[in-house]
């Protein structure tokens, strides 16, 4: 019964191999984007991944029973002292199945992370193309540092064009200040001026009614 199990591990880990190499080799980008929309989409799909998420807790819990067994092993060996050489041929035994039962539900299970962690960074990189495509903006490349260079070029220009604009209303103001400055002071002396002539009409006029 236990070889039975662990022979679906074995069987699991090798599909895992098998998927994870059909995600990993090169191929069109159309064929890659049906391939994870089917996936994803697909009921089929659904129903297997499903059943892969089951046997997952099952080679967890093969592989909590692996570890205790490899312990109870270890113990004891510590604890007896083998002499006869059919039970030192036994014990390892025991302890080649224990590890190796430990070895293959511990590769099952990470082979199922990395595949489910490349599965969706694949998924994620299909079906935005243009998330993928910014890095390569600021590559090193000789195209890519020419564009850089014109485009900071560009922006310069404009940073000089609104300095000069900034420079021209800063003249604008100085000028309607002073003219306003200038006007302010002629304001001030034709008030003057017309004060003067009138105290000279009513001393005129004064003058007129005392004669």
């Amino acid at each position: 019964m236990a070889t039975l199990q662990y022979t679906g591990v074995f069987a699991l880990l090798v599909a895992e191999i098998v998927v994870f190499i059909m995600l990993i080799l090169p191929m069109p980008t159309r064929w890659k984007r049906a391939m994870i929309t089917w996936s994803s989409r697909s009921p089929v799909a659904q129903r297997v991944l499903y059943g892969v998420r089951i046997a997952f807790g099952f080679v967890f819990l093969l592989f909590a029973d692996a570890i205790m067994r490899l312990r109870k092993v270890q113990q004891a060996k510590d604890s007896t002292r083998l002499v006869d050489e059919h039970t030192l041929c036994q014990h390892k035994v025991q302890q080649f199945y224990a590890q190796r039962n430990t070895y293959l539900t511990g590769i099952t299970m990470f082979l199922g992370l990395i595949l489910i962690s490349t599965h969706s960074l694949i998924a994620q990189l299909v079906e935005n193309p243009n998330a993928s495509a910014a890095p390569r903006l600021v590559s090193s490349g000789p195209g890519s540092t020419k564009a850089q260079v014109e485009k900071l070029k560009g922006e310069l220009s404009e940073a000089r064009k609104e300095v000069e604009e900034l420079k021209r209303k800063d003249r604008d103001m100085e000028t309607l200040k002073k003219q306003a400055e200038s006007s302010h002071r002629e304001y001030m002396r034709l008030a003057d001026e017309c004060d003067k002539l009138q105290k000279q009409l009513d001393s005129k006029s004064e003058s007129k009614k005392d004669a």
